[in-house]
Order: C-alpha cells, then sequence, then structure tokens
C-alpha cells in the first residue's frame, strides 16, 4: 500500500486556550500515542493535504516525521481519529498511533463494489449490508478497499464475508457468515380490495317465539 509522509513538530502546551491559538497561527493541534509514547504534536494545515487525498482515512499507514527543537524522530503511525468543526467542517484535531511494521494491527477496510448484478437488470434490488470489513494484517499490507464483484449475483444471490478474496496476508475478523450484499426482489404493495367484493356473513340462527316452542312440546308430546 502507499505509504504518505507527514511533518509535525512537538508541542509543549496543551489547553483549549493553546489549541485555539495554534489554529489561529495555523497548526492542528493532535497526539500520537503508542507502547512507547506519548507525545503533544503540532502539523501545518498545509500537511492536511497528504491526509485528506485519502479521505482521513484510518487504514493508511503514514510516516510521521516529529521535529522537536534540534532532533527529528521518524515513526510509522496509523490516523486513530480526527475531530472537526461542526460549523465549518475543518479538522481541529488529529489522534495518531505507533505502530510497528513488524507486528500485525486490526483496521477496518471499505468495501467497493464493482459491477452491475444480473439480478438487477432482471428487476431485482440490490441490498448493501456492510460497509467496512475489519481485518487483520501487517502495517505495510493494508489494503486502501476490498472490491467485491457483484455482476453475477442473481435474484435471491448474497456475498458472504466468506467468499470474498483477500489480497495476501490479510485476514477478515468479521465473521464469515455475514452477508456483505445481496439482491432481493422488491416489495410489491397489497392489492386493494375491491368495492364490489362483498363479503358473506355467516347467518344467524334466530331463538324461536315463546309460542312456538310450546307448540313444538305438545307435539312432541
Amino acid at each position: 500500500m502507499e505509504e504518505i509522509r507527514i511533518k509535525a513538530s512537538v508541542r509543549k502546551e496543551a489547553g483549549t486556550s493553546e489549541a485555539k491559538r495554534l489554529r489561529r497561527s495555523k497548526f492542528i493541534p493532535g497526539v500520537v500515542y503508542g507502547k512507547d509514547i506519548n507525545t503533544l504534536i503540532k502539523i501545518e494545515k498545509s500537511e492536511l493535504k497528504y491526509l485528506k487525498a485519502h479521505h482521513f482515512s484510518e487504514n493508511i499507514l503514514i510516516s510521521l516525521e516529529i521535529k522537536n527543537e534540534e532532533s527529528f524522530q521518524n515513526i510509522s503511525v496509523l490516523l486513530k481519529d480526527y475531530q472537526l468543526n461542526p460549523l465549518t467542517e475543518e479538522v481541529i484535531h488529529l489522534d495518531f498511533i505507533k505502530v510497528s511494521l513488524e507486528e500485525k494491527v486490526a483496521v477496518e477496510v471499505p468495501l467497493e463494489i464493482k459491477g452491475s448484478p444480473k439480478g438487477v437488470k432482471a428487476g431485482g434490488v440490490l441490498e448493501r449490508v456492510l460497509w467496512n470489513l475489519k481485518v487483520e494484517c501487517l502495517p505495510k499490507d493494508i489494503p486502501e478497499s476490498i472490491v467485491v464483484d457483484v455482476s453475477e449475483l442473481d435474484v435471491g444471490d448474497s456475498i458472504h464475508v466468506g467468499d470474498l478474496v483477500l489480497p495476501l496476508g490479510v485476514i477478515a475478523l468479521t465473521e464469515p457468515k455475514e452477508v456483505v450484499v445481496t439482491v432481493l426482489m422488491p416489495m410489491k404493495e397489497e392489492e386493494a380490495v375491491s368495492e364490489e367484493e362483498v363479503v358473506e356473513e355467516p347467518e344467524v340462527i334466530k331463538e324461536k317465539p315463546k309460542e312456538e316452542k310450546e307448540t313444538s312440546k305438545e307435539e312432541e308430546s
């Protein structure tokens, strides 16, 4: 997979006021954490173009160059989380997690639907159940996406996680029986009952009048 490079600097102060000051200076506050690191950082807004190009995906391996006074440190990280301004939708904070290139990580990878199902051409409806797949692999083996070819799906057919073809070294953590996508027939509206149809009511047996009851008893005797 492609690895992107981002430059950052260590920041010593934390807090809301400091974060606002950094943003006014065209920096984005952030943090890097892991087994042996927990460092506050700041990143120039211009560096965000590399993350934007990948839609701030959490499955892109990043080489983070951290400057601390006169020294530099290069570490491999993944974007763990990011916060947006609710009004402007601008990025206001970034969280990175340090990873080892020799240790497997668990990440979610987007599923990319490809093709036009035969069942849809026959009048069916494509229903997507899963949008992302949780996988485990080495950081360098993380795929940007996993292609799901739905061309051969007919009405009533489904593709399950166990049917997916994964890149070498990538293992699915989602249950194999989970449905990824299926083709269904559209629901038909119930036909309205015609006003001309008459529902026959059951015959009601009425009780005989008292006089008829007495006459019947006399005849029986």
